[in-house]
């Protein structure tokens, strides 16, 4: 059963961006036209076809709190949710505590958990493996440093990954593709000890540039901006509520 598993992760143990008195559960939770911004983002990953090992990283606070890990078991029966006690040093870090839980030899998706896009995930996924990728990313276009973004050379192949950097037009989607799990695991570990930080803290990014270092294909799948929603506002998400409702 587990031969052809994708391993899917969503960290949600990050600090919230959002603003407001109002709001007092974690992002998570937050309702957009009554639905969980995580059912959302579940609904949108569980459109790849096939078996998926979801797995999703908490923080203590919110499971004692507000009992996240418990709307996520209903959402997602068979999803396995690790629960981190403090902060970690980043993304990469967070995800790595994941690590007994991945099946190590099937691909994995890093997916943030915050965002859905308007495009088949099976499209995207299936030119990654059809192209041997060896790791891919999804972009948009941007030139703000909040992201994260790509270079790439002539042939369209990623050359280079920058966190908070813009080295061109192609900022990262917050969706990642490896080959393997086990691929993310050693180019983790490999960017931690390259100490390959940004203001103290590691991000998912620059572990591709250890791919890169690998001589082995990365791949960029840009979209248009309009198929992407990232809620990292409270301005994005009425912009997004407000689409929705327009469509209806």
């Amino acid at each position: 059963m587990t031969s052809n598993m994708l391993n899917i992760i969503v960290p949600l143990a990050g600090p919230t961006s959002l603003e407001s008195r109002d709001i007092i559960f974690p992002k998570s939770l937050f309702e957009i036209n009554g639905i969980p911004l995580i059912e959302l983002v579940f609904n949108n990953l569980n459109m790849i076809n096939g078996d998926k090992n979801f797995i999703f990283i908490l923080k203590k606070e919110d499971c004692d709190k507000y009992h996240l890990d418990n709307s996520i078991k209903i959402l997602v029966p068979n999803a396995k949710c690790v629960i981190l006690g403090a902060e970690t040093k980043g993304s990469v870090c967070s995800c790595l505590m994941a690590l007994d839980d991945m099946i190590l030899n099937n691909p994995l998706i890093i997916s943030n958990g915050d965002q859905i896009f308007d495009i088949d995930l099976n499209t995207v996924l299936d030119f990654f493996i059809q192209n041997k990728a060896a790791s891919g990313v999804i972009t948009f276009d941007s030139i703000h440093p909040k992201w994260s973004y790509v270079r790439l050379d002539e042939h369209g192949f990623v050359v280079e990954t920058a966190e908070k950097n813009p080295l061109s037009r192609n900022a990262i989607a917050g969706f990642y593709y490896f080959e393997s799990a086990k691929l993310f695991v050693d180019v983790a570990f490999k960017s931690i000890l390259n100490d390959a930080n940004v203001n103290g803290m590691y991000y998912v990014a620059p572990t591709i540039n250890e791919v890169i270092i690998e001589n082995k294909k990365v791949l960029n799948y840009k979209i248009s901006n309009d198929k992407y929603h990232s809620f990292y506002s409270m301005a994005k998400i009425a912009e997004y509520t407000n689409l929705r409702n327009e469509n209806k």
